[in-house]
């Protein structure tokens, strides 16, 4: 009977697909299991390279780079269970009960899988901290770390190499997905928040490798992940909590279908090329073959990764490294600005730079940690921007609502970054005597191409485990464990470790 069943959809998909011109199932070059043929869709090629990528064959780099990855989402979760949106999902998590089967990072409190991967995923992305794929505005490692970790404690055998491993080919083919989709547009400008949206896929296919899914499985629990996905934008253009929990759901999601999977539920394996799958239904058929399988298993898109030094909008970031180095090159003081003028490109525009006068005054700490006026105006008055400028405190600050009175925001379509991700930016500073400084800034501190310092890192993860009350002595513990993750025999114990006492 249940071959039956599994013919039948199978049957049901081919026909709904249609044997007409470009059939689903023709993918070029791409070859299925040894004498089966093509694949009936590109999510093969990805679940393929998730289940089979071993830490052995990982290039070095490729290595160091997760492993950082790892360690720096752990350090950005820990201050997060406070926060708001997140001390609620928290509390409804606790009181809706269930099995202990996986920790909330950084504490002794255990929840049932799929809600512990969705609560510690939502840490991940809330304070603005957590790391980002720029070629696509992708944040991959908030929803696969937490996933990973997650599931790790669940199955209680999960190596340090093989989590590695897992968050490398899972966070490879999330930056593929998102890149892949409506190339060479923003995603934000079409309307999605690639996070949530492929995310909830990448969770899948982590959870389902960790889980120890077979080939049709971990098809199958993609499927189920893609009957659920969403993720627009407009909760980061309001900037309401809705922003910080979207890689909580997409966590969520994505284990819930691999555990549905694993217990034999059918879901589609046409999620990509499908006439209903997502590279139609989601991007109008506009997709770049190249970004999703191009040098699939030997090129990773880990290694482009940015990890953030300031915890707010990856796109504000140029702004912020423009200002500081004006305002230190020029040892200007917040009483010699008359006036700061930032260009961005549109979509840093929209979501950063207008409407200006909510801009100017944030109300809550998310429209903070979207603002391009109170990211300058946190730069120029404290010559940093940390997390102490995205806090309930901060907003009360009247020198920092004064000096974001005076900031300007101006649409520069000419600085759109050609090849994708956070766009350019362009300060321009006027000082009461009259003197204009004019700084444009490319690559934000943390790009590959203008990487973080070994100490602006350390200083960066310790600000993360002091805010979440964690003594120094167990955080540097912590840090020389993560450095040496390989070692690990139990990622279990190591989730035990982080609970702060």
């Amino acid at each position: 009977m249940e071959t039956n069943r599994r013919k039948f959809v199978k049957l049901s998909a081919l026909m709904a697909a249609g044997w007409a011109a470009n059939p689903a199932w023709s993918f070029p070059g791409q070859a299925g299991a040894p004498g089966a043929g093509p694949l009936p869709d590109a999510i093969y090629a990805l679940v393929d390279h998730c289940r089979n990528t071993r830490y052995e064959a990982l290039p070095a780099e490729v290595v160091t780079a997760t492993r950082t990855q790892i360690l720096d989402t752990v350090a950005v979760t820990l201050p997060a269970l406070g926060a708001d949106g997140i001390r609620q999902l928290y509390e409804v998590s606790r009181e809706s009960g269930g099995r202990g089967e996986s920790r909330v990072l950084g504490t002794d409190v255990r929840l049932p899988l799929e809600t512990a991967a969705r609560l510690n995923a939502a840490m991940a992305a809330a304070l603005e901290f957590d790391d980002t794929y720029e070629p696509a505005l992708m944040h991959a490692s908030c929803v696969t770390i937490p996933v990973a970790l997650a599931v790790a404690d669940f199955t209680g055998r999960v190596s340090g190499k093989e989590l590695i491993a897992a968050v490398a080919a899972g966070t490879d083919a999330a930056c593929r997905l998102s890149r892949a989709g409506s190339p060479g547009v923003s995603p934000f400008v079409v309307g999605w928040d690639p996070t949530p949206m492929y995310g909830i896929l990448a969770a899948a296919l982590v959870a389902g490798r960790l889980m120890g899914l077979t080939r049709e499985q971990m098809v199958a629990a993609v499927g189920l992940a893609y009957h659920q996905l969403s993720g627009n934008a407009q909760a980061a253009v309001d900037g309401t909590d809705a922003k910080r929990l979207g890689a909580g759901f997409a966590a969520y999601g994505g284990v819930l279908s691999a555990r549905l999977a694993k217990r034999g539920v059918i879901g589609t394996d046409h999620v990509l090329q499908g006439v209903k799958g997502l590279f139609k239904q989601y991007h109008g058929g506009k997709y770049s073959e190249e970004a999703l399988l191009g040098g699939l298993g030997s090129r990773f898109a880990g290694l482009d990764i940015a990890p953030k030094p300031y915890p707010c909008c990856r796109g504000g970031h140029v702004a912020i490294d423009g200002i500081l180095e004006l305002v230190k090159a020029n040892d200007l003081k917040a009483g010699d600005i008359e006036s700061v003028t930032i260009y961005s490109p549109p979509a840093e525009m929209m979501l950063l730079g207008a409407p200006l006068e909510k801009k100017r005054n944030p109300q809550t700490i998310v429209e903070a940690q979207f603002s391009n006026p109170w990211m300058a105006a946190a730069a120029i008055q404290d010559r940093a921007v940390g997390l102490r400028h995205f806090s309930a405190a901060a907003l009360r600050r009247a020198d920092l609502r004064a000096l974001a009175g005076r900031v300007f925001t101006v649409e520069d379509k000419s600085l759109v970054r050609p090849d994708g991700g956070p766009g350019f930016a362009r300060v321009e500073l006027v000082t009461r005597a009259g003197k204009k400084l004019d700084k444009l800034v490319k690559f934000a501190k943390g790009d590959p191409r203008n990487p973080m310092t070994p100490d602006e890192y350390r200083d960066k993860v310790f600000e993360c485990a002091d805010a979440a009350g964690m003594k120094r002595a167990q955080a540097e513990r912590l840090v020389a464990r993560f450095r040496q993750l390989e070692a690990e025999p139990d990622v279990a114990a190591l989730n035990a470790a982080l609970a702060i006492g």
